[in-house]
Order: structure tokens, then C-alpha cells, then sequence
């Protein structure tokens, strides 16, 4: 073979790898800082909405404006796009108001199983059926998602499962059936008209949370430094910029590799969680007790193996 064809392949490898790594570990810290700004920074999760709103509104109507509204966007397609976006902003809210309570890492492993539901709709929907890879796959996530949900009670006395479990798995099953249906629009039309008309629908969900308090909250909020470069930053610059990559990764590389690559995020939440709930850098509240450690070590591994497995067949 020849040997300027293995270095071009070599070098295209290490390129959609570094950019689908550097978007994980993005979207990683965007979770941290979610779990920062809900837990502490924010008097209630509408504030947090209302920025998010905002900020996804204004993406939206620039990328709307910049490349127009092609020939094929029916109104049909574009409501059934607007479907996915309702779906999606659902999924985050209930994200949220879970994520204000629960670890970081349990939150975002559970909340990232959501291919478990993208595939379990596909099959009465778009008529697949599951391999034996993919039934493996699907024991993984759900063994992993139940493992993590394990906590002990107030007392410490008994084991449980934990009360937000319900709403990160309603959350999971809504992002899968938004990403179903964007699978389906996309057939029709450009992937940024598919997001832009997706992130109003989302911005749509998420302003029904609003109410005046959180205006009034939000502008008290933005007096505060450290709030305010953690809401910027956290909410309006890195998610973006994070989905640019991830969007670059795909562009470069093999989508089902990419995918699964970017599915490591929850190992990343755990690990930066973890480290930010040391004494020497106490900014979160992780539980760190050998017992818990063992459970996550164990169970996040198991969501993110499984993950892999559905996207990469």
C-alpha cells in the first residue's frame, strides 16, 4: 500500500478522534456546570431555562436567517421536525429539575441511555429488529442504568433505588424519540434547518417554565460574577461549540464510531465530578464513600459499553 495513502488515513483517524474526544469532554463540562449553576448559583431551575431559551432562540433565528428555508420544507416536515425539538426540550427540562438533586454522574449515565429507547422505537416504527449484539446491549444499559440508581437512604441504613430515577428515564426516552425523529426529517432536509427549527422547539418547552420571578432571579443572578462567566460560558458558548465539533467528527470520521465515542461523556461527568468534590477542590457534592465509588465504577463503564455497541452495528 502506498505509504503516502496510510499517512493521509492515519492522519484523517487522528483527526475525527481528537475532535469526537475533545466534544465528550465539552459536553462533559457543560454537565458540570449545569449541576453548578442548579445546585448552587441559581435560586430555581427556571432561570437556568430562561437563558437557555435565549440562547437557543437566537442560534436558531441566525442560522434561519443565514441559510433560509429550503424548497423541501413542507409545512409537514417542518412540524414533525418542531415534534422532535418538543420532545427534546421535555427531555432537558426533566433533565434539569433532576439534575438540581441528583449527582452529577448518576444524572448524566441514566439520561445518556437514551439509545436503548431510540432503538426499542425503531423497531414498530421503522419495522428493524434486534441482533444478538444488540440484545446484549441493551442487558448492558439496563443493568448499568439500574446499578447506578442504587443509593442508601437518609438514615444510610437501607438500599434504594433513587426518587429522581423516574424523571432522568423519562428524560432518556424523550431524547431518543427526538433524535428518532430527526433521524426521519433529515431525509428531507439540511442538517442546520433541522436544528435550528429543533432548538425552537425546545425554546418553545422550556419557556413555559418561565414566570416573572425568573426574570427578576436571572438579573440578580448576572450581578454575580463568578454566575454570570459560569452562565455565559457554560450555556451559551461551550454547548454550541461543543455540537460544531461533534458535528466536524462526524464530517472526518465514521458516524457509528464518532457516536460511540461520544457516548464516553458519562465517564467523563464522573471523573471530573469526582474530582471537583475532594476536599482540596470542593465545588460539587458527589458522594464519595468506597461503596458508591465501586457502584459507579462498575455501572458507568456497563452504560457506556452498551451504548457503543447500539451505534457501532
Amino acid at each position: 500500500m502506498n505509504i503516502n495513502l496510510i499517512y493521509e488515513r492515519a492522519n484523517k483517524y487522528s483527526m475525527w478522534m481528537t475532535l469526537a474526544i475533545s466534544a465528550s469532554l465539552m459536553f462533559a463540562v457543560v454537565s458540570i456546570i449545569d449541576k453548578r449553576l442548579l445546585a448552587y448559583n441559581l435560586p430555581n431551575v427556571s432561570v437556568l431555562m430562561i437563558w437557555t431559551v435565549m440562547g437557543m432562540a437566537f442560534y436558531a433565528i441566525v442560522i434561519l436567517f443565514v441559510t433560509g428555508m429550503p424548497s423541501l420544507a413542507t409545512p409537514k416536515i417542518i412540524l414533525i421536525c418542531l415534534c422532535s425539538g418538543l420532545s427534546l426540550g421535555v427531555g432537558i427540562s426533566l433533565m434539569f429539575l433532576a439534575l438540581k438533586y441528583e449527582e452529577a454522574s448518576r444524572a448524566i449515565a441514566i439520561v445518556n441511555t437514551n439509545p436503548i429507547f431510540v432503538t426499542l422505537l425503531a423497531i414498530p416504527l421503522l419495522g428493524e429488529y434486534l441482533n444478538p449484539t444488540q440484545w446484549i446491549a441493551l442487558f448492558l444499559i439496563i443493568a448499568g442504568s439500574a446499578l447506578i440508581s442504587i443509593k442508601r437512604s437518609t438514615n444510610n441504613q437501607l438500599l434504594g433505588f433513587s426518587r429522581f430515577t423516574p424523571l432522568l428515564i423519562g428524560s432518556s426516552f424523550c431524547w431518543g424519540l427526538a433524535h428518532l425523529i430527526a433521524k426521519y426529517v433529515l431525509e428531507d432536509l439540511p442538517l442546520p434547518t433541522v436544528f435550528a427549527i429543533q432548538q425552537l422547539g425546545v425554546a418553545a418547552v422550556l419557556a413555559c417554565y418561565i414566570r416573572k420571578r425568573s426574570w427578576d432571579g436571572l438579573l440578580l443572578c448576572m450581578r454575580d460574577r463568578n454566575t454570570c462567566l459560569l452562565m455565559i460560558f457554560g450555556e451559551a458558548i461551550l454547548p454550541y461549540i461543543a455540537i460544531f465539533v461533534g458535528l466536524m467528527a462526524i464530517s472526518y470520521g465514521p458516524v457509528s464510531l464518532v457516536t460511540s465515542v461520544l457516548a464516553s461523556r458519562p465517564m467523563f461527568v464522573f471523573l471530573f465530578a469526582s474530582l471537583l468534590s475532594t476536599q482540596r477542590l470542593p465545588l460539587l457534592d458527589e458522594t464519595l464513600t468506597k461503596e458508591t465509588l465501586g457502584i459507579k465504577v462498575v455501572s458507568i463503564p456497563m452504560i457506556v459499553l452498551g451504548v457503543v455497541l447500539l451505534n457501532s452495528l
